[in-house]
């Protein structure tokens, strides 16, 4: 199972469902802590928790998706009253519905279908 989710390593990894048609990991973030984006404090106060849902690198011809479960952090800046997603850097980008190897993977594809079309 390390070897098939490799580029999911800095997660952690709870559980792996068969779903048939695709497989499904649950994960999390490790207990580390993460830096506010506004401040650049580094936080472990856990104001609440968000679930991610992205796709990653197909196994055995099937869909994989990973459901990510994030902290909401507060910064301990004095007067701060901000909130962060923690980050999954090399994992998952801000925003993105795909893993970066995913992305990778899909961007080599497109790379090698514009040289074979020249």
């Amino acid at each position: 199972m390390q070897t098939v989710f490799s580029g999911l390593s800095p997660l952690v990894i709870e559980d792996v469902a068969d779903e048939g048609e695709r497989i499904v990991v649950r994960a999390r973030t490790p207990l580390n802590t993460a830096v506010c984006l506004v401040y650049g404090a580094s936080s472990e106060r856990v104001h609440g928790y968000h679930w991610r849902t992205v796709a990653d690198v197909p196994v055995d011809e099937r869909r994989v998706v990973v459901r990510v479960r994030v902290r909401r952090l507060v910064c301990p800046t004095r007067g701060c009253r901000h909130t962060f997603r923690e980050q999954v850097p090399g994992v998952l980008d801000r925003y993105q519905r795909r893993t970066t190897r995913l992305m990778g993977l899909a961007g080599s594809v497109r790379l090698g279908v514009v040289a074979a079309s020249r």
